[in-house]
């Protein structure tokens, strides 16, 4: 939208800045507000509630997710409600969604416009690393009463905010000296505006250690010439094809100053604005697209996938919400799964059969898949069908989906000559589940491997008139049209043997995760051989009634392509599952290892892989300082942090690590550390690095932020990388900086 006549959105946006009445929904009532859009701000706000703080009337453009156009929410409750003049806000980290109704489809579309575009404008904001959002931001957050001065108790709850414990008598020679024009709030105090608020930013936002680097490369000048810059970019970045070209390409676009850029030098804080750039961070930008072959076998790819997607919390009476496909689809993931059993109304319905979770259209899932599936990634989405509805409602699952996709389902009725590669399939859904021998044309019986049947019969049976199952194996009646648009044929498991044989359909075995476990400890050769000719597809224990996960990296160690998480748990598992898929660009398909695809994978199973020197890599960490971290949720109002990073490494047994860095007292604004470790990591191929910052408490340390990254998806030398939430929500001012050198062993 940023390129469709701007000047048009920025003026519309200038108009709905004086404000109009829009309507917020609730269950069962409508609350009538006059709704601003501070486009200098970048907040919307509303007046007309008295109970509530200034502050907890405005929602930041930078936390917003996703803007949607119509409401369903509570269409039931409000009879009277136009959908076509709703839209829906919806949040950060807990998917909280803000619903509104407009007077008019017009006013609707001004809104959906103007935020759309303003949230585009936070994003190319935060892509380059504005200094100026990151200080408006805390301006904003610092002035309670919105009056746009700051006077020296705000300043103070700003600092205590950002979790820095600075002598109060410090902070006010530094709010003195940023008072330049003197000016007197309403309480007849000192306060900053804006610009004095700049100054005071910076002055405490000073990094002491990229000026010693700085330093360092500029041989103490006060500037750095091409030749510094050239000399940093090599020996500091270890970029060992720099050149003066890229060198004036730095000064022209990070240096602030004018006579510097004239003069093809670079200040101490174009520096700045350098290393915290994106294309300086740890992870590296070519990583960013997807620069793997993707003419691959399918089989040939980890591929991400969601458990129970359906599941917003556990796994026996938790809600189940269309919204979880969203959020897995937006974050990459590549194959969903869908409990499907019979509906009233003859509509089939979504939920974990024999629990109370509770139910939610299949419709309403496949409109949403529909709409999300390949805004993420192009390469195709897999439906992974677990079938208990009766033959009447399967014809209706087939229906729905023929109706709702389209030509964007892919489906072969005839023996694969190859199996497909996910650029044959790019924009494409993938129906798995079980299929009826091609000579057969009504419905017929198929085995039903249910997943359900792993729970222990004493956390299923949360009702007694509820059916029981009453054995793992079962027949269920199977449509021919629910079969016929199913390209993924799920294979009953036998034995590790016979799902090694070649198939002549497109097939995937699932695995419990005990099953797994017990085949990686037993018989890893033959579990490995499976994923040669077919997916292997992994999922937690029925006993994690808690939705928890089990650790994803022993089955990606062994091959296996699907390896099935809890999207809705954060924790370890789901944050190696981040670092795994953010490389190839995030679409969800990484390739796996060479070796894991040729006759060295056997070696390397039966752990008789001999590896060369130079396959294997020495990595030398120093974790310099860190920025603007986090308060833990539940911390107490003025509470500053005692911060540490710990680092571990993920991959084969043996290159599993674990260090941590000493406690920072009492800041959590800019600790340093200027710790390092040492360590060689034997299969760099498949090994992840993991750093937690946590808060030391005297009970249990507190979750701050992670951050988890490919070892061969890092940038050497003096890098910054964000932290990321227990949600894999990231906090872009949350910083750490490191130092590190990768070489042969």
């Amino acid at each position: 939208m940023c390129s469709e006549a701007p000047l048009d959105v920025e003026r519309l946006m200038a108009d709905l800045g004086q404000g109009c009445y829009l309507e917020k929904l609730k269950p069962r009532k409508k609350h009538k507000r006059k709704y601003f859009l501070d486009y200098k701000n970048m907040t919307v706000y509303y007046e007309g509630s008295k109970r509530k703080k200034v502050q907890d009337t405005k929602i930041p453009i930078s936390k917003i997710k996703e803007v949607r156009e119509g409401e369903k929410e509570y269409a039931k409750h409000l009879q009277d409600l136009n959908k076509s003049k709703c839209f829906t806000i919806i949040l950060g980290n807990s998917h909280k969604m803000v619903y509104l109704l407009t007077d008019s489809e017009e006013m609707r579309e001004k809104w959906v416009k103007a935020l759309r575009y303003a949230m585009q404008l936070e994003q190319l904001a935060e892509q380059k690393n504005e200094s100026n959002k990151i200080v408006r931001e805390a301006f904003n957050k610092a002035d309670l009463n919105g009056d746009g001065h700051l006077d020296f108790e705000e300043v103070l709850k700003l600092l205590k905010s950002l979790n820095t414990d600075i002598k109060k008598k410090y902070a006010r020679v530094m709010f003195d000296e940023a008072d330049k024009n003197k000016n007197v709030g309403v309480s007849k105090t000192s306060v900053l505006d804006r610009e004095e608020f700049v100054e005071f930013y910076n002055r405490l936002t000073k990094r002491v250690e990229l000026e010693d680097i700085f330093l360092k490369f500029s041989n103490g000048k006060g500037y750095m010439n091409i030749r510094d810059i050239l000399g940093f970019l090599r020996d500091g970045q270890k970029i060992v094809d720099a050149n003066e070209d890229q060198c004036r390409n730095i000064i022209d676009q990070f240096e602030p100053e004018g006579r510097c850029k004239k003069s093809d030098l670079l200040s101490v804080d174009g520096f700045r604005q350098f290393l915290i750039s994106e294309r300086e961070q740890l992870f590296n930008p070519s990583h960013r697209v997807v620069y793997q072959d993707m003419t691959r076998p399918m089989t040939h790819y980890f591929i991400a996938s969601s458990h129970n997607t359906y599941l917003a919390e556990d796994q026996l009476r938790g809600p189940s919400q269309v919204e979880m496909y969203i959020s897995a689809l937006k974050k990459g993931c590549r194959c969903v799964e869908l409990d499907c059993w019979d509906g009233p109304d003859g509509q089939p319905v979504i939920y974990h059969g024999y629990t109370l979770t509770s139910k939610i259209l299949f419709e309403d899932v496949i409109r949403a898949i529909n709409n999300y599936a390949f805004q993420a990634s192009p390469y195709p989405v897999t439906l992974s069908i677990e079938n208990h509805c009766s033959v009447e409602q399967q014809e209706r699952m087939a229906q729905i989906m023929t109706s709702v996709f389209g030509d964007k389902i892919w489906s072969t009725q005839t023996d694969l000559i190859r199996t497909p590669t996910p650029e044959d399939l790019r924009n494409k859904i993938i129906i798995k589940g079980k299929r009826l021998p091609s000579i057969t044309e009504r419905d017929a019986d198929v085995s039903d491997e249910d997943e359900a049947a792993d729970i222990p019969n004493n956390e299923t049976s949360v009702n007694n008139n509820k059916t029981k199952r009453n054995s793992k194996i079962q027949k269920i009646k199977l449509s021919p049209a629910l079969s016929k648009i199913t390209s993924m044929k799920s294979v009953g498991f036998k034995t590790l043997e016979q799902s090694a044989q070649p198939d002549s359909f497109f097939s995937v075995v699932s695995l419990s995760e005990s099953k797994v476990e017990r085949f990686i400890q037993t018989n890893p050769l033959e579990l490995n051989k499976v994923t040669h000719n077919r997916l292997i597809r992994t999922y937690p224990a029925g006993s994690r009634t808690d939705s928890s996960n089990y650790i994803p990296m022993p089955m990606w160690v062994h091959g296996c392509q699907v390896v099935a998480l809890n999207y809705q748990t954060g924790g370890k598992a789901m944050q190696l599952n981040q670092g795994r898929f953010m490389d190839n660009g995030g679409v969800g398909y990484v390739l796996k290892p060479p070796f894991l695809l040729s006759e060295e994978r056997f070696k390397f199973v039966t752990g008789n892989l001999n590896r060369s020197a130079n396959s294997m890599r020495n990595v030398k960490l120093t974790i310099i300082s860190g920025f603007q971290f986090p308060k833990p949720k539940n911390s107490q109002k003025g509470e500053v942090i005692d911060p540490f990073v710990k680092v571990s490494v993920h991959g084969v047994a043996a290159d599993e690590a674990k260090f941590r860095t000493k406690v920072i007292q009492n800041n959590g604004f800019n600790p340093r550390w200027y710790e390092t470790f040492s360590f060689k990591v034997k299969v760099p191929e498949l090994a992840l690095l993991r750093f937690t910052v946590k808060d030391q408490d005297p009970g249990k340390d507190d979750f701050i932020g992670y951050y988890c990254i490919p070892l061969s998806s890092i940038q050497e030398g003096y890098r910054h990388f964000p932290l990321y939430d227990k949600h894999d929500n990231i906090y872009r001012q949350s910083l750490i900086f490191i130092h590190i050198t990768i070489s042969s062993a």
